[in-house]
C-alpha cells in the first residue's frame, strides 16, 4: 500500500509525523489520507536511514571535488582566462615605460628641491642666529679696537696728543 506514494511524499509526512510524536499520528493519517501504519513504518524508515543521508551527501561532494568540467566557447579571449584562471591583459609598453619614467623624474625632483630647501633653511637659520648673538658684536669690536691700536691717529689736537701703533710705542719705549 505504502508503494503508491512518492518518496518526497513519505518524507514529508514522515518529518510531520517525527516533529509532532505519536500522540498526533492519527490526525496527520487522517489530514493526508494515510494509514497510521503507513506514517509510522515512514517514521522508523526516516528515523533509521536518516545518518545515510548525510553520508550520500558527503560522498557526492567528494565526487564533485575530483570532477573535471569541460567548458567550450568561441570566445578565445575567454576561454585563455578559465583555462590560465586570469584574463590576458594586452599592456602598452610604450606608455609603460614613458609614465614610469616620467613618475621616476617627478619624484628625484622633488627629492633634489626638498634637499635644497633644507640647506636654505638651515643657512638662513645659522645667518639669523649669528646677526642675533652677542658673539658677533663682542668680535666686531674687538676688531675695532685692534685697528686703532695699530693705527695712527689724533686723540686731541689742542692738547698735542696723537695715537701711534702698539708695536710702535713699545719699540721705541725698549730703544731709550
Amino acid at each position: 500500500m505504502s508503494e503508491k506514494y512518492s518518496s518526497e511524499f513519505k518524507a514529508k509526512v514522515a518529518l510531520e509525523a517525527v516533529a509532532q510524536g505519536r500522540s498526533v499520528i492519527e490526525k496527520i493519517a487522517q489530514k493526508h489520507d494515510v494509514s497510521e501504519d503507513d506514517i509510522i513504518e515512514w517514521a522508523a524508515q526516516l528515523q533509521n536511514e536518516a545518518s545515510q543521508i548525510f553520508t550520500t551527501e558527503t560522498a557526492h561532494a567528494d565526487e564533485d571535488v575530483n570532477e573535471e568540467v569541460d567548458i567550450t566557447t568561441e570566445n578565445e579571449e575567454f576561454a585563455g582566462a578559465v583555462e590560465h584562471g586570469v584574463m590576458s591583459d594586452t599592456l602598452n609598453y610604450n606608455k609603460l615605460i614613458f609614465w614610469s619614467t616620467l613618475g621616476t623624474a617627478l619624484v628625484i625632483i622633488f627629492v633634489i628641491g626638498l634637499v635644497y630647501f633644507s640647506q636654505y633653511s638651515l643657512f638662513e637659520a645659522q645667518k639669523q642666529v649669528s646677526a642675533q648673538s652677542g658673539y658677533s658684536e663682542v668680535q666686531e669690536l674687538k676688531a675695532e679696537q685692534d685697528q686703532e691700536l695699530n693705527s695712527f691717529g689724533v686723540v686731541d689736537l689742542e692738547e698735542g696728543i696723537y695715537r701711534i701703533p702698539i708695536d710702535s710705542a713699545i719699540s721705541r719705549i725698549a730703544t731709550d
